[in-house]
């Protein structure tokens, strides 16, 4: 299990979500929000859409600011910004990359709809036959076609979704589930097996509990419907 970041703001269960990845010994990269909390910000920059939100998203990092331990704090500000796993096989090996963002900046939001060229800057920057990330809570996976010289292959960018404030069009919580072994081949895309796993949880009582911090209604239609308003 890795966790791509964002542990903290927005819902009020920031100590107790850091005590259960610690607890869990989940290799965690740091988010932008992790970042933002870990050092102490009273405001940075995270996505908004609107002058309630923006509000929102303020009051939430003044809230987290107040009530999150020293060692949370200290968890947060030492988390690495990437990680890199190679499985090494007998005659060739497999380079994942995790980020938050983008190998390059936590706050770069890569979308669905980036053209395969920059999706190859990015692999090639990350040095990774597959790259994980986060940031943007839409979950999607791109088969990245490549020559070299002769050989023709296929790296992999893979956003793993969120497990809260999703904004694809479904409430419950995402992540992915990646499944190769020693068979796997670069130049078969299928040969790598990339599920995405949907997650139903008790939404009203998350947003009662995000009400009773008075923090407001602003990411209600988020957390119900996984959008932003009815009519996004």
């Amino acid at each position: 299990i890795y966790c791509l970041g964002d542990l903290v703001n927005f819902a009020g269960w920031d100590n107790e979500v850091i005590h259960l990845v610690r607890q869990s010994n989940i290799p965690t990269v740091q988010g932008n929000h992790d970042e933002g909390i870990g050092f102490g910000k009273t405001t940075f920059p995270f996505s908004f859409s609107g002058a309630e939100q923006k509000a929102f998203g303020h009051a939430s990092i003044l809230k987290v600011d107040s009530v999150i331990t020293g060692a949370n704090r200290a968890f947060l500000r030492n988390l690495p910004f990437s990680l890199q796993l190679e499985c090494r096989y007998a005659f060739h090996s497999i380079r994942i990359h995790f980020t938050h963002g983008s190998p390059l900046s936590n706050n770069e939001y890569i979308e669905p709809n980036v053209p395969d060229d920059v999706l190859r800057a990015l692999l090639d920057s990350a040095g990774a036959d597959i790259l994980l990330l986060g940031h943007t809570h839409r979950p999607f996976h791109q088969p990245v076609f490549q020559q070299k010289e002769n050989r023709l292959f296929y790296r992999h960018v893979i956003n793993a979704g969120s497990v809260g404030k999703p904004k694809h069009g479904n409430p419950d919580a995402c992540y992915v589930l990646l499944d190769f072994d020693d068979q796997i081949r670069m130049e078969e895309p299928a040969s790598l097996s990339v599920r995405f796993r949907y997650v139903p949880y008790d939404t009203d009582a998350t947003l009662r509990h995000i009400h009773a911090l008075g923090l407001g209604s602003a990411y209600d239609h988020f957390l119900r419907y996984g959008q932003p308003t009815s009519q996004a």
